[in-house]
């Protein structure tokens, strides 16, 4: 009697095997942007952050959080770069002291905040949009150490310059608004319409575009998760071309707090030229050059980013 029925549970086992790996087959193949939203949420998951929301002005903001805040530790709030969402701060916030309370931010129009058709798009309007998200989530209890990469950082910047009360230290990451290329070019490589034109970004973006590459169907997914937004990016973009150099010509003398720029050696989105420009114009600012690293300091060297960053709020907040 055993003898016949051992052979069931084997079968079921494999005939299980069989569904997970037909299921796989199916996602990868024909779905592959669920891997990579999956892939987003572990990410989320494994950095011990939970994600959030709160309605700021008739508008749904999507953002993650982890810890609380604590004395003589400010918050940190992280700002994305252009068509990117908060998730892309999890490689490097692996490598973040734990205590620290850390909240990573889906700006309007990416990730899982809401763009209107009639909203304003306008630069200064994204701050006053940044501020009331601020506002409604408690940030401005206390003062909060901004970090922004590429677009986020220009928004960071020029966030510290127009509210230094609220401002402790800021850490701009491959800037934009200054010395900003022309944003036609931009467009056509950041808003891509094929997987030739995600590879050909990926190359730009990275140091060593070609070793970040991932397969053909990662990259249909990637495709199939950014294309709905094309249309909205299109319209940030615009607005962009009539401030492109705004962080230079309107903030960085007013920006009181302490700050850090972050750049890397090899970036060809923007000029890392752009650093002496910030480092001379800013009345408290130190630079850190990255060699080996492109357009994103923290995605492509986190750890040595993440130290970078501890090492300067340490020297900030020496208690």
């Amino acid at each position: 009697m055993d003898v016949l029925l051992a052979p069931a549970p084997v079968l079921l086992a494999g005939g299980s095997t069989l569904v997970s790996v037909a299921a796989a087959l199916f996602v990868y193949y024909l779905r592959p942007a669920y891997i990579l939203i999956l892939l987003r949420w572990y990410n989320v998951w494994k950095t011990g952050f939970k994600i959030k929301f709160v309605n700021v002005a008739g508008r749904q903001f999507g953002y993650m959080e982890r810890g609380q805040p604590r004395e003589g530790e400010p918050s940190i709030l992280f700002l994305h770069g252009f068509t990117d969402r908060k998730e892309t701060w999890c490689e490097m916030m692996k490598y973040l002291p734990a205590h620290l309370h850390m909240i990573a931010v889906d700006l309007p129009g990416h990730g899982d905040t809401e763009i209107k058709p009639k909203d304003d798009l306008s630069f200064k309007n994204g701050l006053v949009i940044l501020h009331q998200f601020v506002g409604a989530i408690g940030l401005d209890h206390e003062q909060f150490h901004i970090v922004g990469v590429s677009m986020g950082g220009a928004i960071a910047g020029c966030y510290a310059a127009s509210h230094p009360d609220q401002v402790s230290a800021v850490t701009l990451m491959c800037p934009a608004g200054v010395r900003t290329p022309p944003l036609e070019q931009l467009g056509s490589l950041l808003i891509p319409e094929s997987t030739a034109a995600i590879k050909e970004m990926l190359s730009k973006v990275f140091y060593n575009g070609q070793a970040a590459e991932p397969p053909e169907m990662i990259l249909e997914g990637l495709l199939e998760l950014r294309r709905p937004r094309h249309d909205s990016y299109r319209k940030m973009l615009a607005e962009s071309k009539k401030t492109p150099n705004i962080l230079e010509n309107e903030y960085m003398d007013k920006i009181a707090a302490p700050t850090q720029v972050i750049w890397g050696m090899h970036d060809q989105i923007l000029p890392p030229s752009a650093a002496a420009v910030l480092e001379k114009g800013v009345p408290n600012c130190r630079v850190d050059m990255l060699e080996r690293c492109g357009h994103v300091p923290g995605f492509e060297r986190p750890r040595k980013t993440a130290s970078l960053l501890i090492r300067f709020r340490k020297s900030v907040f020496k208690s």
